[in-house]
């Protein structure tokens, strides 16, 4: 079966946004709306609490000044009209203070929200099978809900929003009504009531272009996010090409400042074109309908004013009934508005609910079936490799094949072999990253399948070639916690060959690492792989891995921290990989792969001894980096 290109996959996003049908987006839209609640159960009351006081606001000003217009023109009793007037200024400053206290609580929490979402989508990128994260699918889905979110903020984030404007519309349209309501009936003894038929007909026109412009502005949305997301793509590398401390040394070097602004215009033209003709249409479309809310105000007043001459109303009822006729339009095409922005936001909330297990396939990124047993302690470990094969996913080429091997505590093992001859994928199995295609592995005798993984997990530390220090305090970098023990801390940077550069530090243990903090340092290329081998110590596991993470090295200083590692790790079982043989003749044992298989196994002097070997081929070629 071929996989999909990213095109395709594009496409397909846009067929299904376009076409869901509105009942399955509501549906997505409510789902969304439990999810945040569960994240904190103030963020959706808050929301709609207070979009509910600022539109109910203004209607408690219209129907507190129609009273008191009606008591000053009929000659109400002084004491009658400023007992009204007290009252309007305390319910309208009553509704002031509980919105202006909602609208504090909805400012925090949609600060707080923003953050949640996010922290839920790495949740799911961090637990989910490593595997998954070497497929383009799960990454592709990831950029698809920030490109959505970054250009329209379509997604869970604006449920908020959309909420809020069904509440707005469903308030106007309500508390009009029951505020203009006798501005629709008809009267005893009047003829044909043209004028509110007129000012219905113009309301129904208004809405009806509502409907068909906001289903253009929300094609042209999607047909947006689609064109846009490979220029979105390349300005996002050009930032932070241009951030980066190797990126910044190349643009001095090689005078790239001038290719960089031309690109970075270029694709803020096309951008800025593509959003032009939104602003184009929605502009346009804005002005019909105010001209249109015009009309239908002019035919309130004229239907009511009309009325209010013959004495059917009174000059109060014409301030009501005309606030609320025109309210009522503005109420109209905000519901249809937040009817058709759910529909808009539908498929991208189900696309954030899939992606964090929340939607039709909960568990699409994790379907490894984990074990049941408790990994039990053990004085003796021994991990067999029974001619295991393995091959990565979608691939037909075998990365390993029929490979058999046992690897025991206390002993110290290297793989040696060429670029791509699967040492690291060896790794992986080993740290059960992956599962074997075929053959087992064996922990003591068990399929490791059968163990739990998290527990499984815990008998290795490994440093690989691409390993990462975060920008966090020296401390929490080496434990991995932000809790530990400093003794042991000390200890293990003391082994590591830091100590005497963390005594330097002006906080210690708590100095925070490269400049995203103010008071942060930055650290070399050889201190990051000391701070690297201080953590996999710390972590205390039986067998420790180090992959490659001295390759940037020179081979005598590869060779002397391999040593030193040796000499501290002499009761773990260690496992060693290098390209320099030099940095490995220590080991008690050292495999040699070579695509895909272990070709030789054996002491350095047992296979050197072996001239015709793959391993005395590449001394022989190395040799010239250590004599």
């Amino acid at each position: 079966m071929k996989r999909r290109t990213t095109s395709q996959q594009s496409s397909q996003g846009l067929s299904f946004s376009a076409g869901i049908p509105f009942f399955q987006s509501l549906k997505s839209v409510l789902r969304s709306a439990k999810v945040i609640f569960r994240m904190d159960w103030r963020n959706i009351p808050s929301f709609v609490l207070n979009q509910f006081l600022i539109t109910f606001q203004p209607f408690v000003a219209l129907f507190f000044s129609a009273r008191i217009l009606d008591l000053l023109a009929t000659g109400a009793p002084r004491q009658k009209i400023i007992t009204w007037i007290i009252t309007a200024v305390l319910c309208n400053f009553g509704v002031y203070l509980l919105e202006r206290l909602s609208y504090c609580v909805t400012n925090v929490e949609g600060i707080t929200l923003y953050w949640q979402l996010y922290q839920e989508m790495s949740r799911v990128m961090m637990q989910a099978d490593y595997e998954e994260l070497e497929k383009p699918d799960i990454g592709l889905a990831k950029e698809r809900i920030y490109r959505s979110t970054r250009m329209f903020w379509y997604g869970p984030w604006e449920v908020p929003g959309v909420l809020m404007a069904v509440v707005q519309g469903l308030t106007i349209i309500i508390t009009s009504l029951a505020l203009a309501w006798p501005a629709f009936m008809p009267v005893a003894g009047e003829g044909f009531p043209l004028g509110t038929l007129l000012m219905v007909l113009f309301i129904a026109i208004s809405a009806c272009y509502s409907v068909v412009t906001e289903n253009r502005l929300y094609r042209m949305k999607e047909d947006g996010l689609e064109r846009m997301a490979a220029q979105l793509r390349r300005i996002r590398f050009l930032s932070r090409y241009a951030r980066e401390d190797q990126g910044a040394k190349d643009i001095r070097l090689y005078n790239q400042q001038q290719m960089i602004q031309t690109q970075s215009q270029e694709i803020t033209r096309k951008i800025e074109a593509m959003s032009k003709e939104r602003a184009t249409l929605r502009s346009r479309s804005s002005g019909i309908r105010g001209a249109m809310s015009q009309v239908v105000v002019c035919l309130a007043y004229a239907s009511v004013g009309i009325r209010a001459i013959a004495g059917i109303f009174s000059v109060g009822n014409v301030v009501q009934y005309v606030g609320a006729v025109t309210q009522l339009a503005e109420g109209i095409r905000v519901l249809i508005y937040s009817l058709q922005h759910i529909r808009m936001q539908g498929p991208h909330c189900q696309e954030y609910l899939d992606f964090i297990g929340e939607g039709k396939d909960p568990k699409q990124y994790r379907h490894r079936q984990d074990g049941t047993e408790h990994v039990q302690l053990a004085e003796d470990w021994e991990i067999v490799f029974d001619n295991v094969s393995f091959r990565y996913p979608g691939t037909e080429e075998w990365a390993l094949k029929d490979l058999s091997i046992c690897l025991r505590k206390g002993q110290h093992y290297a793989l040696v072999g060429m670029n791509g001859s699967g040492k690291t994928t060896f790794v992986k199995l080993l740290c059960r990253l992956y599962d074997p295609t075929q053959g087992r592995i064996l922990l003591n005798g068990k399929d490791i399948r059968t163990y739990r993984s998290a527990e499984y997990q815990r008998l290795f530390a490994v440093v690989f070639q691409d390993f990462q220090i975060f920008a966090l305090p020296l401390g929490e970098n080496i434990a991995a916690s932000m809790r530990y023990d400093e003794n042991r801390i000390r200890d293990c940077m003391e082994k590591a060959g830091i100590s005497d550069w963390a005594a330097k530090l002006p906080k210690g243990l708590k100095q925070p690492l490269y400049t995203v903090e103010s008071d942060g340092v930055n650290i070399s290329g050889g201190e990051a792989q000391k701070i690297a081998i201080a953590r996999a110590l710390y972590k205390d596991a039986p067998f420790v891995v180090l992959d490659e993470p001295t390759a940037a090295l020179d081979p005598l200083a590869e060779a002397e921290i391999y040593s030193k590692f040796h000499d501290i790790t002499d009761h773990k079982g260690a496992l060693y990989i290098s390209h320099r043989l030099s940095s490995c003749r220590f080991c008690n044992t050292i495999a040699v792969f070579h695509e895909g298989k272990l070709v030789q196994e054996g002491s350095h002097e047992e296979l050197l001894a072996q001239p015709e070997g793959q391993y005395a081929h590449l001394w022989e070629a190395q040799a010239q980096w250590y004599q």
